[in-house]
């Protein structure tokens, strides 16, 4: 008898409903809990399908007031395979290069990220960089020349090209980052000013960079708005709350730098007429007060949020500095900011954080089936292929993405991408997910991407779709219409990757 593998997990909203979601059809179900006992001891008993349905269609034949559930059920796993499925014996060598090449051009090049320096002004507390994660390297001096920065930029353009065919329609994105970007301002005007005059008859480039803002001086506030940057700004709340982690190296605060670099570019864009609205990408832990840091994007803060996330769990000594007490209060905070963001949400007058802190989140498990690019590559997971965004270090390096570890290498400016390096990554990759996910009840809703390549628990993983289906069905229940609503904003302004900004 074959073995199966079973696919489905049940969660309880705040309010105390059950659901049964299935992590092949993405469908989510409300369970009477005068039959949840029994439902649960249906499938959970059964080793294959068809058992299963032998016990449901027992159920459906009596007389009583929940036929249609079991019904629904029934239908499931007879036409769409729901709740069990079989171990996968996954190959792969099946994968081409040539495959791996096709779909990148066809599907993936949306960003070219430069590393232009790996030094930094600041010294945060929780930085990635700073010594405390695994596999991620510390804080530098070096800084991108123009020559690898114009081989990475042609490369990339190179590959544009060819893919033109394919993708048509795609537009080039060039991000600057590092370290603190803004430190080699120099090389950053001449990318522009090279990539606008050698190919901008073909092709409209868009310009990002992050940045934490303190460097920003009327010279450098003008060019960001004459050329029409994305802006994204590390900014952790109110000065007490931004300063107590977003350091100099000498421990003094950042909060009153970094304003005036926000005012600035706030000045040259009344200067050139700009409306374009930059935004603040906030990082929170366990001592912040999320109270404090709500009321001042709500009321005080010249730019909003667009990411608001906590420090970065996995792989690192970080949480270690934290008190039981702490943990205790941070969730105290959370719930009751949750609450409060329940409450507003059907009213016009919304926090602009709580949106962003509990909303976006709550969209993206909400719509996690229809948001989610699957990649033929990775049979568990929806991770991006490496190689669809590139992340080029100070030294022409190509890395998967700028949240990977530097382990993560697919080409460099000189040779090109290295299909065959992307490959074996993918391969590392596959082994990882595979001997975990194959036979995980949450394999294909999982997180867990190249950017956590290095990590062995799962168990946060596991927690993150729990807890965002709570969430997600939590304020369904509070207001049905919430998530049409946002997912008409999003069609409205093009795409999965405007989601952050509803």
């Amino acid at each position: 008898m074959p073995h199966f593998v079973r696919s489905f997990t049940f969660f309880r909203t705040d309010s105390g409903n059950e659901y049964l979601f299935d992590d092949i059809t993405g469908v989510v179900l409300q369970i009477p809990s005068e039959i949840s006992s029994r439902i649960k001891h249906i499938l959970f008993d059964s080793t294959t399908p068809t058992e299963a349905l032998v016990g449901i269609h027992k159920e459906v034949t009596k007389e009583n007031s929940y036929a249609g559930i079991y019904k629904i059920l029934e239908t499931l796993i007879s036409n769409f395979r729901a709740f069990y499925r079989f171990p996968l014996e996954i190959s792969i060598s099946e994968i081409e290069e040539d495959t791996l090449r096709y779909g990148i051009l066809r599907d993936g090049l949306y960003e070219l990220l430069l590393e232009v320096t790996n030094n930094c002004n600041f010294r945060c507390r929780y930085c990635v960089f700073g010594g405390n994660y695994e596999d991620f390297r510390t804080h530098g001096y070096s800084f991108m020349t123009l020559e690898i920065a114009t081989k990475a930029i042609d490369l990339y353009f190179h590959y544009l090209k060819e893919g033109a065919f394919l993708n048509p329609k795609r537009e080039p994105t060039i991000a600057f980052y590092g370290g603190e970007p803004l430190l080699n301002f120099k090389i950053i005007e001449k990318c522009v000013n090279y990539t606008n005059h050698k190919y901008s008859d073909e092709f409209t480039p868009q310009y990002t960079i992050t940045t934490n803002a303190a460097l920003i001086n009327k010279r450098i506030a003008e060019f960001l708005v004459k050329n029409d940057f994305d802006v994204s700004i590390s900014l952790d709340g109110p000065k007490k709350e931004h300063d107590r982690n977003r350091i100099l190296p000498n421990g003094r605060g950042t909060f009153d730098l970094v304003m005036r670099g926000i005012s600035n570019l706030k000045e040259a864009q009344k200067k050139y007429g700009s409306k374009k609205e930059y935004f603040a990408l906030v990082t929170y832990d366990l001592k912040s007060n999320l109270y404090n840091i709500a009321k001042f994007f709500d009321k005080e803060s010249p730019i909003r949020p667009i990411f608001v996330n906590p420090v970065r769990s996995m792989g690192t000594t970080y949480y270690l500095l934290f008190t039981e007490e702490d943990y205790i209060n941070h969730e105290r905070m959370l719930r009751e900011l949750f609450k409060k963001f329940l409450n507003e949400s059907t009213s016009i007058h919304k926090s602009v954080f709580l949106e962003i802190l509990f909303g976006g989140p709550g969209t993206l498990m909400f719509y996690r089936n229809a948001l989610s690019r699957k990649n033929p590559t990775a049979i568990f997971t929806s991770t991006c292929i490496p190689g669809f965004k590139w992340y080029v270090n100070t030294n022409g390096k190509i890395q998967v993405c700028e949240r990977a570890p530097s382990s993560t290498i697919i080409g460099d400016v000189n040779k090109g991408l290295d299909f065959s390096a992307i490959k074996t990554l993918i391969q590392r990759y596959s082994k990882l997910i595979t001997d975990k996910c194959n036979y995980c009840s949450l394999a294909h809703s999982c997180a867990r991407c190249f950017a956590y390549l290095g990590s062995e628990d799962c168990s946060l993983f596991k927690r993150w779709v729990i807890d965002g289906l709570k969430t997600a069905f939590t304020i369904y229940e509070k207001n049905p219409e919430y998530f049409e609503r946002r997912l008409s904003i999003l069609k409205e302004k093009g795409g999965v990757y405007e989601l952050e900004n509803l």
